[in-house]
């Protein structure tokens, strides 16, 4: 396990499947059985994390790192929303998740939107490394949340988002700071980022990010758009919904139209 990492996961091509090379974990993460449930890719490894603490609190600290070996491919998710709450006075809860992916493997990491609190402070950040003839999907996502049923909202959330090639300099770069935000901002309330690492030429990025934004403007309350990441990365998609529903309603649609663009078919059906 990396140094002050409570999750560390490897997945290795093995024959036909692909496995779980390296399981390390502590609290506050717990991991179940995966599974193979997709048509294609048929190796697909599909693992939900789950967290005994139920939430994020101010004084944590969380480090995840998920590597994809050659040949591999594996689809990350958790079990619910993740509730960050908030966090005392010159404090802040820090999350640093680290992805890496080989030649020919694939990832799809998508956990369920966080719910920001009154007076949460979040500071996260993604470093995505994918390797040439690899491939990732990458989702981020939030929403605000007053229990009291009133216009608190959280303190501060930084967001930093690194994708780059194994070894070299950030690509590409997706960075916000906000201190608090109105419960409403132009009618939404959640909000959510994806990104798209895969190899295809100009002219396939361009048809993929129409085809995208038209499928999302099908969402009720959602807005939603595609459009390409610099350095013929891949694609970058904004979502902005009225309620998580909506949200994630059109991170669904992202998923399973691309998953059927890249490799030929819907995935398999998931709990819930």
């Amino acid at each position: 396990m990396i140094a002050g990492a409570q999750l560390d996961l490897g997945f290795v091509r093995h024959g036909q499947r692909t496995l779980l090379g390296r399981k390390l974990f502590s609290w506050p993460f717990v991991l179940t059985r995966a599974h193979h449930i997709d048509p294609a890719p048929g190796h697909m490894l599909s693992v939900m994390l789950q967290t005994g603490a139920g939430a994020i609190h101010g004084e944590d600290r969380l480090v995840q790192r998920i590597s994809v070996g050659a040949g591999a491919a594996a689809y990350v998710t958790s079990q619910g929303a993740a509730s960050v709450h908030r966090a005392h006075s010159g404090d802040c809860t820090e999350e640093e998740v680290r992805l890496d992916v080989a030649p020919g493997g694939a990832l799809e990491y998508l956990p369920e939107p966080r719910i920001l609190f009154p007076d949460a402070a979040l500071d996260a950040r993604v470093e995505l490394a994918v390797a040439e003839g690899g491939m990732a999907l990458v989702g981020d996502a939030f929403t605000l949340h007053d229990p009291g049923g009133g216009d608190r909202v959280f303190r501060s959330y930084r967001s930093e988002v690194l994708v780059r090639r194994p070894g070299g300099a950030p690509l590409a770069i997706d960075r916000f700071a906000i201190n608090g935000l109105p419960m409403q901002v132009g009618g939404h309330r959640a909000f959510g980022s994806l990104y798209l690492v895969v190899d295809r030429d100009t002219e396939t990025v361009l048809r993929m990010a129409a085809e995208l934004t038209a499928a999302l403007a099908e969402v009720d309350g959602l807005y939603g758009a595609a459009s390409p990441l610099p350095a013929g990365l891949g694609l970058g998609i904004r979502l902005a919904a009225g309620e998580l529903r909506a949200l994630r309603a059109g991170t669904a649609l992202t998923w399973r139209h691309l998953r059927r663009e890249l490799f030929g078919v819907y995935p398999g059906p998931r709990p819930g």
